[in-house]
């Protein structure tokens, strides 16, 4: 097998460059860098990263534990770019069966030293599990937006909401329900921030009778949405936190005699492939969940490495327009108007 030694002498440079080529560390010019790789695929060299691991006294592994409870989240993408992310820079991925104590499961990473550093998905506001990995001094990274200043990375659930609004309004909906996740995640606080701020854009009044915590689970979402349906003035719109909110909803409108796109209008904030396939397709803020997963391995990797660079990561989110909101309908407000321009007339 070639030895770094060898590509350096093939590439015409120091070791240690192609140290960095191999690493992607330092700074070497692109031209220099497709002289490495090439040098490196025409000799069969692949770094050891075991022998660096050993070295540097480091596994060169990233750990993840999935969750105990169900959770609505496009969990396979987010993995599928947490791995690709991990192996772009050196690193494996090693996942820990469910379990209710991740806090213990962060002790036994740490004493074994199977891994160099954590990813904690679903991130609450106020959560023990960064505290523990705190507590433990081992590198830690969130999947969400903390509040205590975390790194983190994040889709901009704030912004995707009030986009979602947005489209609802200029549709002509003012009694817009919301459906979120539990409340003590940090996406549901950010929906509901989303929310009322929209609301107050366009001069809605805000009705907290509309904001309903609707659970992870789709039966969860049945039983929040049934809630939204149920009240005296329902909502003419609503948007469901999450796929399973929104499958709940749907199935709680048909129980209610109510259909998707003509009675209510209704946005999801998630794009599960399910959801252009339902009748009618609905329409979806996507999230980039596999671009979350990569950035969550590059920034935990910059923490575990000590670089300097930002801890915190803001991703967008689209709103993609389907048929589930039906045609834009004159708003209230106007038809308010309207009528007291007319004196009242209703003819």
């Amino acid at each position: 097998m070639a030895t770094i030694k060898q590509v350096a002498e093939v590439a015409g440079v120091r070791p240690a460059t192609v140290s960095y080529v191999m690493n992607r560390t330092g700074s070497v010019s692109v031209a220099t860098r497709e002289r490495v790789l090439a040098a490196a695929a025409a000799l069969n060299y692949a770094p050891s990263h075991l022998a660096r691991s050993l070295q540097r006294k480091g596994s060169r592994t990233l750990g993840l534990v999935l969750p105990a409870t169900p959770a609505d989240e496009p969990i396979g993408a987010m993995l599928s770019g947490l791995a690709d992310g991990a192996a772009g820079v050196g690193y494996d991925l090693l996942l820990a069966s469910r379990t209710h104590d991740e806090a213990a499961a962060y002790a036994d990473f740490h004493r074994s030293g199977r891994v160099e550093g954590v990813v904690i998905l679903g991130v609450q506001q106020e959560d023990a599990r960064v505290t523990a990995a705190r507590r433990l001094g081992i590198p830690y990274v969130c999947a969400g937006r903390p509040a205590d200043g975390s790194p983190f990375v994040a889709i901009d659930a704030e912004s995707g909401t009030v986009e979602a609004l947005a489209h609802l309004i200029v549709l002509g909906h003012e009694r817009i329900g919301l459906l979120t996740p539990p409340l003590e995640l940090a996406l549901a606080a950010e929906q509901d921030s989303g929310y009322r701020a929209a609301l107050a854009e366009a001069g809605i009044a805000f009705d907290e009778q509309l904001i309903v915590e609707g659970g992870l689970t789709e039966g969860e979402g049945y039983l929040a949405a049934t809630e939204l349906l149920t009240l005296p003035e329902p909502p003419t719109a609503v948007l469901a936190g999450s796929a399973a909110l929104a499958f709940g909803t749907v199935h709680a409108a048909h129980d209610a005699g109510m259909q998707i796109g003509r009675d209510l209008a209704l946005i999801v904030f998630d794009d599960p492939p399910s959801a252009a396939h339902v009748a009618p397709p609905l329409t979806a803020v996507r999230q980039p969940t596999v671009e979350v997963g990569r950035e969550l391995a590059r920034l935990l990797v910059a923490v575990i490495e000590g670089r300097e660079q930002p801890r915190e990561v803001l991703l967008p989110t689209q709103l993609i327009v389907r048929q589930s909101c039906g045609r834009a309908r004159p708003r209230r407000s106007a038809l308010d108007s309207d009528g007291a321009a007319n004196g009242g007339s209703t003819s």
